[in-house]
């Protein structure tokens, strides 16, 4: 217990000097963001027995998420408002895409992932220390491209394995975090989930988070309390769909959740 009440007392002196700057707020907010994610890793460890035991193993990762996002709630005030979360019922198993902006997305995932869903990564993240261990106990999936596989053969094994666990898999299609000066707005998508559903024959259903400038901007070392809110879209069929229709269908999906991005998100405002 001594080193909670050491962290209490260091919490505390960082919140008196809060007031007087804002880089302190920011980094007492980073330090409770750390706090919140040992919390929840520590959860998970302690309920994936019980996981295994019922043949749940993939639902390590929804554990994982709702102890970091409910955690975060008390610890930093931001709350999620989900629209349309009644879509994964009907729809998984799938293909989930969603945007990618900053660190604080583990909030966003930590309320919307749902049970069974998995992330795909590559075959060398399941080597590393303790995140790679991790993922390997919540069942999720690892790929590899050989010297003359193509991507589409990749993600064609990998749909076996989707299939044969019976689990949805959650993907950011930009491939990395979207940082735009100009207001909310979404990098190109990479094929891959594309790919993985049309061989997997799932559906895609993609979900849009608003822009996260009112709330967290590393740049400026603003981060403040608040309402995070996500649209969770119509699933999107694969059945009928070709393979060289996958471009265009790809782009369209963007073009689409480029539009909701917009309509959610909030007025900026000017940091200084």
């Amino acid at each position: 217990m001594h080193w909670l009440a050491w962290l209490a007392i260091v919490d505390g002196c960082l919140a008196l000097c809060a007031h007087f700057s804002r880089k302190v707020g920011y980094y007492r907010r980073l330090l409770r963001f750390g706090a919140c994610a040992l919390f929840a890793s520590t959860v998970t460890l302690l309920a994936l027995p019980a996981l295994w035991a019922i043949g749940k193993r993939a639902s390590g990762n929804w554990v994982a998420g709702r102890a970091f996002y409910y955690s975060t709630l008390v610890m930093l005030g931001i709350s999620v408002e989900i629209e349309g979360e009644e879509v994964f019922d009907k729809a998984c198993p799938c293909v989930l895409i969603g945007n990618h902006q900053t660190m604080f997305d583990l909030i966003m995932l930590g309320r919307v992932f749902p049970k069974q869903t998995v992330i795909l990564a590559k075959r060398a993240v399941s080597h590393y220390p303790f995140v790679g261990w991790f993922m390997r106990l919540s069942d999720d999936i690892f790929i590899s491209r050989g010297n003359k596989q193509s991507s589409s053969d990749m993600f064609k094994k990998a749909s076996g394995e989707l299939k044969s666990k019976n689990v949805s898999v959650w993907f950011f299609p930009e491939g990395t975090r979207g940082r735009f000066d100009d207001g909310p707005d979404l990098l190109p998508f990479k094929a891959g989930a594309f790919l993985l559903a049309y061989h997997a024959k799932v559906p895609i259903v993609p979900v849009v988070a608003m822009d996260f400038h009112n709330l967290y901007n590393k740049r400026k070392f603003w981060s403040v309390p608040g309402t995070f809110k996500i649209k969770v879209m119509e699933p999107i069929s694969m059945e009928g769909v070709k393979e060289e229709d996958l471009k265009d269908l790809m782009n369209q999906t963007r073009d689409r959740m480029l539009v909701e991005l917009k309509k959610i998100s909030p007025a900026r405002i000017t940091l200084e």
